[in-house]
């Protein structure tokens, strides 16, 4: 049984806008200046909680209720996420091959609302948030939990991400990846499209 473990923003949705003005508003309720260019390009490289405890650490914050903000700041900003190219297509396509599909995100339950105003949620067995309270990417946390509960093949179960903090916990967890923006490793397969996943499963 073939497996698919998916990261969600910028995986699943383009959420860079979303979580881009929800950081600017941060920044701002916190007095600090805010350089939009670098801040998305570390995201981007590394992670939005490293970035959080970059700034609480500089500025001597809170780094808890810095980041409770910024959640709250960007669950407000849902309605501007965006659905990745292909996802429907990939998603009910690879199901009916008898491909399962999990979503594993830092994000908190409101992905279930936007799972399904997309019209995949359907395709999802289950979605872990951070809700469920387990260590966050790179620990393979989450995915140990998944594959334990659904008595998942590792050989044939992958993480679909885009950073390589998702490379990363799959690598960690023993399995492979599959990703939008890291390179061609010995664990890793690059995909320029969600599309590609159809065509890697197509036997």
């Amino acid at each position: 049984m073939t497996a698919l473990i998916w990261d969600f923003d910028g995986t699943l949705v383009d959420s860079y806008e979303a979580i881009g003005e929800a950081l600017q508003a941060t920044y701002a309720h916190y007095g600090l200046d805010f350089n939009e260019e670098w801040v998305m390009a570390f995201i981007i490289k590394e992670s939005v909680k490293a970035l959080l405890y970059q700034v609480a650490k500089e500025h001597h914050l809170d780094f808890a209720a810095l980041s409770a903000f910024f959640k709250k700041e960007q669950e407000a900003r849902d309605d501007k996420i965006k659905s990745i190219p292909h996802l429907v297509e990939v998603l009910a396509a690879t199901k009916a091959k008898g491909i399962n599909h999990f979503v594993y995100t830092h994000k908190g339950i409101t992905v279930n609302d936007v799972l399904e105003r997309f019209g995949v949620r359907q395709y999802i067995i289950e979605v872990v948030t951070s809700a469920n309270g387990f260590a966050r990417k790179p620990s393979p946390e989450v995915i140990d939990y998944v594959i334990d509960k659904y008595h998942l093949d590792k050989a044939r179960t992958y993480y679909v991400g885009d950073r390589r903090l998702d490379v990363e916990a799959a690598e960690n967890a023993g399995i492979p990846s599959l990703n939008l923006g890291q390179p061609f490793s010995a664990n890793n397969q690059h995909i320029e499209d969600l599309s590609d996943i159809i065509r890697l499963f197509e036997v």
